[in-house]
């Protein structure tokens, strides 16, 4: 007997109030009445139901064998305040038919009889299993709406009919720099710049009238940065509500200002290419004509020193040009014995003008023993020259009037080779220090830099497997830092152009087929001088006639000719008459181009690149002729 019975035993005989059967019958929740002793007194059809018993079986049923053991406490306690005169609502779990556990709302209530005395409990039950189920997929539907919307990498916000912020997810933090709590019931409109207002509005009311859009705008962000975003909107409620998805494109943005400027420059290094071999033609027809007038020993000598200077000029001409053509061309990766200060020389070439006139002074402070190591040149030149760019305008942003320096430091200690770069510029931010070699971080005003270029920087270093830092000077200014590993050639680098010969043989037949009539004309009368007869064309056509016509020592064709290039004439002479082909060296303005590389590579014939000293023809020329052999 349960412990809380005994006290009202001897009311356990009193008679029950009149019950209304047919009240209890028709009520579409479960009714049951319940006695001192904890039994079932009476119980309605819907009880039956609720519990998947027959009435019979039900009536007499001690009610806490339909409640599992650890919720009986619990009940029971229950049950002992409303014995005690208290109504009570609570939910409990119950045991249906076949041992089934469900839920029941409880509303329960004292049971009196005529006299006003407790003489049991009357308690209306509703099987609810199925309501909290379905609550509790809602909560956990609720629950991963709530993560994915969290989750979710494009910001997620609803706005009400004023534009008000109403929810915001986790990546709209993120993107505005401000919390949920700051955005939400704020007006959107701050959130944009004064030239970006006019089109938000505009947008808006096309959205909160039920139409879906896009749209591209600039964000604000807490921190006043501006953000290139994306907003997809819709109206889940017309004239209530307008649901905003939006994406961060700044990223994008800059990557498709890298694409464009990368098809720009290759635009640009076609037309740098282009021009430059265009140069190398009349720059090796001054070069030449200098050198003729020095090798004449009646030149006067007033006029000497104006030829030295036309000659020396010409051939920092022709530096410049083959550096434009080397950093303007693509190329394949392919590492090579570089030069350290040799690769820096070239590179500072480049910028030598500019540094010049903006007052930059180069301090060259190189190893004394050239450093050198297998490594791609390109590359290399394209990191020495982002570098010293970037010193230059930093150096340019500062107060006019002071004198700006640009060190550039080689050391090589063991197997340790360090370049540094330092400048006298104002310095690095020191919250940019560490980060200034990640992707899209740039110290520059918007519009000036993308944030790539130290970026590509580290990882051609880190495929050269150095290492790359920058670092601020005492008392002013940056400096960068690289290390390379010191790795030494792969055996004997092939030479470009064949070893000198000390006596050429007098009187050779030569032949010279080039399109430039300044070329020809140098060559004509500097070999001519030597004692040579020489033939002079234009044509590729011509001096395929003209072999077949004559017999020649020496043939000199240029690889670039308007009617027949010279790699389709010698592999005709090759096919036909490789006695003539043996006897080519080539003229060329290119040799960048891995095409033509290539081709004076596997021909196995030396070559001249304009513009050429003079002096480098007679090393061609054979000690014997092949004719008088």
């Amino acid at each position: 007997m349960l412990p809380w019975i005994s006290r009202r035993q001897s009311l356990a005989d009193a008679a029950p109030a009149p019950l209304t059967p047919a009240a209890i019958a028709e009520s579409p929740d479960a009714i049951l009445v319940i006695g001192l002793d904890a039994r079932i007194l009476h119980a309605n059809e819907a009880a039956a139901a609720v519990f998947a018993r027959p009435l019979d079986v039900l009536r007499r049923t001690a009610i806490d064998r339909l409640v599992p053991r650890d919720e009986r406490t619990t009940f029971l306690d229950r049950a002992r305040e409303v014995l005690d005169g208290i109504p009570r609502r609570f939910e409990v779990r119950f045991i249906a038919g076949g041992g089934e556990e469900r839920i029941a709302a409880v509303a329960a209530a004292p049971y009196r009889a005529e006299d006003g005395s407790v003489i049991g409990t009357i308690a209306t039950l509703r099987d609810i299993t199925d309501d909290e189920v379905a609550a509790e997929e809602l909560a956990h539907s609720e629950s991963r709406y709530r993560h994915l919307l969290d989750g979710a990498s494009d910001a997620i916000m609803t706005f009400d009919a004023l534009g008000r912020f109403m929810t915001i997810n986790k990546a709209g933090e993120i993107i505005s720099g401000y919390s949920r709590d700051e955005l939400i019931g704020r007006y959107f409109v701050p959130l944009l710049p004064l030239d970006q207002m006019a089109r938000a509005v505009k947008e808006f009311a096309r959205a909160i009238s039920g139409e879906p859009g896009r749209f591209d705008t600039v964000m604000l962000t807490k921190s006043g940065e501006r953000r290139d975003i994306t907003v997809i909107y819709s109206c889940p409620r017309r004239t209530q509500e307008v649901l905003c998805v939006v994406r961060d494109i700044s990223d994008e943005r800059l990557l498709q200002q890298q694409l464009f400027q990368s098809e720009k420059m290759s635009a640009i290094g076609q037309l740098v290419s282009g021009v430059a071999h265009e140069l190398n033609n009349p720059l090796a027809s001054i070069s030449a004509f200098a050198q003729l007038m020095l090798a004449d020993h009646t030149f006067p000598g007033n006029l000497r020193h104006s030829a030295e200077i036309i000659s020396g000029e010409a051939r920092r001409a022709a530096r410049i040009v083959h550096n434009l053509l080397t950093f303007a061309r693509q190329h394949k990766a392919e590492k090579v014995c570089a030069d350290i200060n040799r690769v820096l020389d070239d590179t500072l070439e480049l910028r030598t003008y500019e540094l010049n006139v903006r007052g930059i002074r180069v301090d060259r402070d190189y190893e004394d023993t050239p450093p050198e190591t297998m490594a791609d040149v390109f590359q290399l030149q394209q990191i020495f020259l982002n570098i010293i760019t970037n010193a230059e305008q930093a150096m340019m942003s500062m107060p006019k009037q002071r004198h700006h320096r640009l060190t550039v430091r080689t050391r090589q200690t063991g197997a340790i080779i360090r370049i540094e770069i330092e400048d006298t510029g104002p310095g690095i931010p020191a919250e940019s220090v560490d980060r200034i070699f990640n992707p899209f971080y740039t110290t520059k005003p918007v519009g000036q830099g993308t944030g790539l270029g130290l970026s590509i920087c580290l990882g051609i270093v880190g495929q050269h497997h150095g290492r790359i830092w920058a670092e601020n000077v005492h008392g002013g200014g940056a400096r960068f830092c690289i290390e390379l590993p010191y790795v030494p050639a792969e055996g004997a680098p092939l030479p470009l152009e064949v070893a000198a010969i000390p006596h050429p043989a007098a009187g050779l037949r030569v032949l010279v087929a080039d399109d430039e009539v300044g070329i020809r004309l140098a060559l004509e009368r500097f070999l001519a001088l030597g004692g040579h007869t020489v033939v002079t064309t234009g044509s590729g056509t011509d001096a395929l006639r003209l072999t077949a016509e004559q017999p020649f020592d020496v043939i000199f064709l240029d690889l670039r000719m308007p009617d027949m290039s010279g790699q389709q004439v010698f592999e005709l002479w090759l096919a036909d008459r490789p006695d003539i082909a043996d006897r080519v060296t080539f003229i060329t303005g290119d040799i960048v181009s891995d095409d033509l590389r290539h081709f004076l590579s596997a021909s196995g014939r030396p070559y001249l690149s304009k513009p050429f000293d003079l002096d480098s023809v007679l090393q061609l020329l054979p000690q014997q002729s092949a004719l008088a052999g």
